[in-house]
């Protein structure tokens, strides 16, 4: 069996080789220290060195640019914060392997490194938004650590980037979700107004009969036939119910609406621990209530307007036709007359009045109304 290993004198050649290749040989030895690939337990310092390696290779995925006007090696970052954008120079080569081992072993953090790089190369629909979440912690370690962006300091900083990731990215996940819930609301919103200018349209387009009608009460000037002016009235008056009916319809279709309004947006008025999404369906329901109520005010005016045509056309179709006019005067002396039931009586005694002043005696309207009314009650 063949066994092929890269030989090195010291650690220090080592780490060179390291930094240069930016990662370890599958199989290595080094000389001095007696360390070798696959030695159990690890060796302290190969941990530290492969923690750095981790370091850097995090660097490398969150950079925006790499090298700069002072320093080719050196990785930018132009991370935008509440606070606004800010520059960050970072050189994950400068640091030597004295420095790297004068990290005490407790505060190498290799599990939270490898937790922070596996959560930002997870593939899926947040990928982007977890890099943002990490490169903005990483921001603000440094501002907390006024901006020391040295390697030696910042890699002893893995735990404290774990858990302010963590905090950041629970926070982006709240907010992720109350934005959905702000997205859902405006959609059902967005969907009612729809339907209700629907409703507005259709009553609209059934209110322009109503000026053709009043076209048609101007065309009675030209014709006073008292057919023509029935048939228009009669047309005046199927224009006045169907437009009800139709109006009536869409008050049951609001009335309707305004509870589905209310069942939907209820379920996001009771969250009692989001303020912003509860005040948002609240308001989303007023200005929806609110829009019904003005479309049934404007129903009843259009149902009052086709109303009001109907009876001007009947008014001017019986001032204007004799046999109309006449028709309706038979009409209400024929109501007076059922309204009054001594009328008879009263017509009686002044047809009896009148033959005894032609017959030359005087006789009492009173006496002779009393007198018919005794007969009567006999």
């Amino acid at each position: 069996m063949e066994w092929s290993f890269t030989l090195f004198p010291t650690i220090y050649d080592f780490w060179d080789y390291v930094k240069r290749n930016s990662e370890i040989p599958e199989k290595f030895y080094v000389l001095q220290e007696h360390l070798y690939s696959g030695q159990e337990p690890k060796s302290n310092k190969i941990k530290a060195i492969e923690y750095y390696l981790g370091w850097r290779s995090l660097l490398f995925t969150l950079k925006d640019h790499l090298g700069s006007e002072a320093n080719h090696a050196a990785l930018v970052f132009f991370i935008s914060t509440e606070k606004g954008a800010k520059i960050y120079t970072i050189d994950p080569g400068k640091i030597t392997l004295d420095e790297l081992l004068e990290i005490p072993e407790g505060e190498v953090y290799q599990d939270d490194l490898e937790q922070l790089r596996n959560d930002i190369s997870l593939i899926d629909g947040h990928q982007k938004e977890r890099r943002d979440v990490l490169r903005t912690s990483l921001s603000e370690i440094l501002e907390d650590s006024q901006k020391e962006t040295s390697i030696p300091a910042l890699i002893r900083q893995g735990r404290r980037l774990r858990k302010k990731y963590q905090e950041n990215y629970d926070l982006y996940l709240h907010k992720f979700s109350v934005n959905k819930l702000l997205s859902e609301i405006e959609e059902k919103s967005t969907d009612y107004i729809g339907k209700i200018n629907e409703s507005i349209s259709s009553s609209q387009t059934k209110a322009f009969a109503i000026p053709g009608a009043i076209i048609a009460i101007a065309a009675l000037v030209r014709n006073t036939d008292s057919l023509a002016l029935f048939l228009v009235c009669f047309g005046l008056l199927c224009i006045w119910l169907l437009t009800v009916i139709a109006n009536n319809i869409h008050n049951e279709a609001y009335a309707s609406l305004k509870d589905q309004i209310k069942r939907s947006l209820k379920r996001y008025e009771v969250m009692k621990d989001e303020d912003e999404v509860r005040v948002s369906a609240e308001q989303a329901k007023e200005k929806l209530l609110s829009l019904i109520d003005r479309s049934e005010k404007r129903l009843r005016f259009i149902n009052r307007l086709a109303l009001a045509v109907f009876l001007l056309g009947c008014f001017y179709a019986v001032a204007t036709n004799k046999t109309a006019r006449n028709s309706v005067m038979y009409l209400i002396d024929t109501t007076k007359t059922h309204l009054s039931p001594f009328s008879r009586i009263e017509r009686f005694s002044w047809d009896v009045n009148d033959r005894l002043i032609r017959n030359g005696r005087l006789g009492s309207v009173e006496n002779v109304s009393k007198k018919n009314a005794n007969e009567a009650r006999h």
